[in-house]
């Protein structure tokens, strides 16, 4: 398996132009990273590594440049009415250190948890029911995902809490995590398929009937009031953007076959996925 593909650490760019201040996408510079897209306000931004410093990227390819990120290695972010979060590790050479950050505005950061003295990492985060948690990995000496790590935020507080029923990821990487009032889902690529699972509380895991998605390196997913859950995803075999709905079909999304998947936003056009094309951003409807 292509490790960068699975573990969300694939060479990502989008169009846009960076400085000292807010600028236009007058030029094209490639961003070496994207953690992903999340709605911000009124718009979606994607948070991206220009360099070796994070910028905050809105919809018309203004960027932002951040503070609280230096050095940071950041996977994954998700947002809500009350902020945005991100996670990914810090160095902690010979290892990485899990680490969580919070943003009121996803251009001032702050670090609000890290698993230190341990070699791990966080790569999926979301908001669900009333509270906000984050799952990872800890790693092998060669960064293979050896056990599940997860954290979840009581009220302002964030504590590292055990989970059953995810100890078959070990091996497998846990791509992105979502969650509305009726639980978590989350997922976790293989070699071959994607599989998704459910908790209604964060800590006990089941896998999702239906929720095994083969040849599908799955990025984002979206849930619904009505319990169904959408996903965007890359093919394993050929990196194909498809898209799909558990216990439905699935399809090509409509943009080209070698565009990369950065995750998906429910947006005020509705749900959207969002992908990276010749380092462009560009958006399809799922």
């Amino acid at each position: 398996m292509d490790r960068a593909l699975g573990r969300r650490t694939f060479v990502l760019g989008i169009v846009a132009a960076a400085s000292a201040a807010g600028t236009t996408a007058t030029a094209r510079p490639l961003f070496t990273r994207a953690a992903g897209v999340a709605v911000l306000g009124q718009s979606a931004k994607a948070l991206c590594l220009l360099g070796t410093s994070w910028v905050l990227v809105d919809e018309d390819g203004t960027t932002y440049p951040t503070t609280g990120l230096e050095g940071a290695d950041v996977i994954d972010v998700a947002a809500d009415d009350r902020g945005v979060l991100a996670v990914g590790s810090r160095p902690a050479p010979p290892f990485t250190e899990a680490t969580i950050w919070q943003s009121a505005d996803g251009v001032t950061w702050t670090e609000v948890m890290r698993l230190a003295g341990t070699n791990t990492e966080f790569t999926g985060v979301g908001f669900g029911p009333g509270t906000a948690m984050a799952l990872g990995s800890a790693l092998t000496e060669e960064r293979a995902p050896a056990r599940t790590v997860a954290a979840r935020r009581w009220q302002r507080t964030w504590s590292q809490i055990p989970v059953t029923g995810l100890e078959q990821t070990a091996e497998h990487a846990i791509t992105t995590l979502s969650g509305n009032r009726s639980g978590w889902v989350a997922a976790a690529i293989t070699q071959e398929a994607t599989t998704l699972y459910h908790s209604p509380d964060g800590s006990a895991w089941a896998a999702v009937a239906a929720g095994r998605l083969e040849d599908a390196a799955v990025q984002g997913i979206l849930l619904d009031g009505n319990g169904a859950v959408r996903w965007v995803a890359n093919a394993i075999g050929g990196s194909a953007a498809i898209t799909g709905t558990v216990g439905g079909g699935r399809g090509p999304v409509a943009v080209r076959e070698d565009a990369h998947a950065v995750g998906a936003v429910w947006t005020r056009r509705g749900p959207l996925s969002y992908w990276l094309v010749d380092g462009r951003l560009v958006t399809a409807g799922i």
